[in-house]
């Protein structure tokens, strides 16, 4: 099953690199159809088996909760409230691939991978996939080569923002931040040819996060590094850390400098900008966030229930709301910014309690994860994602397994030193 995982990762990949759609009816695709089939031999392997056991069971619950609302927001929004514009063929084709394909992608890589050996395998996959994939993007804005297609903006505050293989130049960005720290995981576990490759990999996506533009990936990874050490603070060698915390220094010197030889422009307009002048991307956001909190608190009702799943496309906004939570709380309310959150909360949570019950390697790469994680979420706060999402369920179902099996292995020690405890104490006595 891992190969079959592995080789539906490196087709996701390719397919987003050559931008091909391969549709075969209105919300279906070749991507979907082969995503479906290995779920259901996945079914059918566990209903053979007789079953089996709901493991994060509190995930399940809150993205459940959020998937059941959505829906149910949808249907009241094309039946009852009759929204002008309103498509409920479309809404529903973006439910599947916002919500469900997600929750689908991630019970396939928690219960499709049984073992350590296997999640870790996997994560290398998705790791080199797509650090391939940003290493082209860049070598086909260089001139080196042409493999793919690699959108560069043109027009606007996009100007000459690399977009790379996956959306937007902010979506790019928000996957490269939330994998970072599985790369320098990966690199310093790993040893010959692999820990060379996982080091390219990490070094060519950070250069693409350069190239993207993206001031809020700069802060979502910079804010990760503070708020993922007070979480795992008890978990860090801090003299590991500060030796690795120089060498990330010394590391991205040498990338901001290779980038500004080609893309000068690039480093000047957006990233020093974020020094210079910080708050001038918080202007721009503002911008875009008043009107939709105004049309809120002019229905105040909307504060609790939201608008309905998918209505602010049809609000006459100008702009993309440029923020995954405010979106969620105007369309879903309470119910679905909460159920959200507590998605994510559950997930950094699970990886953190699961990290200090275990160590070596499985530890480093739950670590990783609880920072990526965290970047992730900053970079919700500026942002939407759509194509990287299938690498995010990826990474969330991987991290999982890793999770749950360093629990299961822990429970037995505790048990153990419980009898060993019981036993000196009937000594005694």
């Amino acid at each position: 099953m891992r190969y079959l995982l592995a080789l539906l990762i490196f087709f996701f990949t390719t397919v987003d690199m050559f931008g091909w759609s391969l549709s075969l009816a209105p919300g279906l695709s070749v991507k979907n159809a082969l995503l479906y089939l290995i779920m259901l031999t996945l079914a059918s392997r566990y209903v053979v088996r007789g079953g089996f056991r709901l493991e994060v069971p509190k995930v399940y619950f809150w993205y459940g909760l959020l998937i059941a609302y959505a829906t149910l927001t949808c249907l009241i929004a094309s039946t009852i409230i009759q929204y002008q514009s309103y498509d409920l063929l479309l809404s529903v084709i973006a439910l599947k691939g916002n919500l469900i394909d997600g929750a689908i992608i991630f019970t396939l890589y928690l219960y499709g991978t049984r073992t350590y050996r296997d999640a870790e395998f996997l994560l290398k996959c998705a790791l080199l996939a797509v650090g391939v994939a940003n290493a082209i993007a860049i070598g086909n804005v260089a001139g080196l080569f042409q493999i793919g297609a690699t959108p560069v903006g043109n027009e606007g505050n996009i100007t000459s923002r690399v977009f790379g293989a996956f959306g937007h130049a902010n979506e790019t960005a928000a996957l490269i931040v939330y994998l970072l720290p599985a790369y320098m995981a990966a690199t310093l576990s790993a040893g010959g040819i692999v820990r060379v490759l996982c080091a390219f990999a990490g070094i060519a996506s950070a250069a693409l996060l350069v190239l993207t533009g993206s001031r809020s990936g700069v802060v979502a990874f910079v804010l990760a590094g503070v708020f993922g050490s007070l979480l795992c603070r008890n978990l860090i060698s801090w003299r590991r850390a500060t030796g690795i915390a120089v060498t990330l220094v010394v590391a991205g010197v040498a990338v901001l400098a290779l980038v500004s030889i080609k893309f000068g422009d690039v480093l000047t307009q957006r990233m020093l900008e974020l020094i210079v002048n910080p708050g001038h991307s918080g202007e721009d956001r503002t911008a875009i966030w008043i009107p939709l909190i105004d049309m809120m608190t002019a229905s105040p009702v909307t504060l609790f229930t939201g608008f309905g799943w998918n209505v602010y496309s049809i609000m006459g906004f100008l702009y993309a709301p440029h923020n995954t939570y405010l979106q969620m709380w105007f369309e879903l309310g309470i119910i679905g910014v909460v159920s959200y959150v507590m998605m994510l909360s559950q997930l950094t949570l699970t990886a953190r309690r699961a990290a200090a019950s275990t160590s070596g390697t499985p530890q480093a790469y739950l670590i990783a994860y609880v920072y990526g994680i965290v970047a992730l979420s900053i970079a919700l706060f500026a942002g939407q994602l759509y194509s990287p999402l299938p690498y995010v369920w990826i990474y969330h179902g991987l991290s999982m397994r890793m999770a749950v099996l360093a629990l299961q292995s822990a429970k037995p020690a505790s048990a153990s030193r419980v009898r060993k405890r019981r036993q000196k104490t009937l000594a005694v006595s």
